[in-house]
């Protein structure tokens, strides 16, 4: 009988070894790939970053109508029967006079004000490039330990239906009173351990494509 516990034992833990080496099979690159645009479509931080990025852009285009602030226009009206001096200004004329100014202040600092709005354009591109690359290497990773976590629980699974059936068959050798009762609880304990690893393993695999469906915003189910 310990060469049947002994099987029990060596059945269950490799499977468990080879859980480890029986997913890389399954990446599906443009399913990834479409997950990745997915992300950077609806995932609420990248969408920060893409309106710092816009934001920062519009003030590009306050910079430049800074220029605009440095001229002003004026008029004076007299009408044409009143006095033809004016002996508060004797400059003033009768009919529409009309005066163009200009600030040479604003004129000189509009370029660096330009710059400046520029460079922090070019910044939150950047920030922005920057996130794109690890939001992308997060969904990657997510999705790597959502196909590992799936083929773990169906070797686990597989696992436990094997260990349930030999259970199962030392049961029934136990009660023709050809198997002790210490095989057969040995038995039990070790299907009963398989069941638990199932069950853990589901449990993970729920957790990894929650974390994937956080990242992508979608169910994983609608998308094709």
């Amino acid at each position: 009988m310990k060469r049947i516990i002994t099987f029990f034992t060596i059945l269950l833990f490799s499977f468990n070894t080879y859980a480890q080496e029986s997913f890389i099979g399954n990446i599906n690159y443009m399913l990834l790939e479409k997950y990745v645009e997915l992300a950077k479509q609806n995932y609420p931080k990248r969408k920060m970053y893409k309106a710092s990025e816009l934001s920062a852009k519009a003030k590009v285009g306050v910079a430049r109508a800074t220029y605009l602030d440095a001229f002003t226009a004026s008029y004076n009206y007299s009408p044409t029967n009143a006095s033809k001096i004016n002996t508060t200004n004797n400059y003033t004329l009768n009919g529409l006079q009309l005066g163009i100014f200009f600030n040479m202040g604003i004129i000189f600092r509009t370029p660096a004000f330009v710059r400046q709005a520029k460079e922090e354009h070019n910044e939150k591109i950047y920030q922005a490039q920057e996130y794109d690359i690890l939001l992308a290497s997060e969904v990657k990773k997510t999705y790597y330990e959502y196909l590992h976590e799936a083929a773990d629980l169906k070797v686990k699974a597989q696992t436990y239906t094997d260990n349930k059936a030999a259970s199962d068959g030392l049961r029934y050798k136990f009660e023709k009173g050809e198997a002790s009762l210490d095989d057969y609880t040995k038995a039990k304990t070790i299907a009963s351990y398989a069941n638990s690893e199932r069950l853990l393993a589901e449990l993970n695999l729920l957790k990894a494509k929650d974390s994937l469906e956080a990242l992508i915003g979608v169910p994983l189910e609608n998308v094709k």
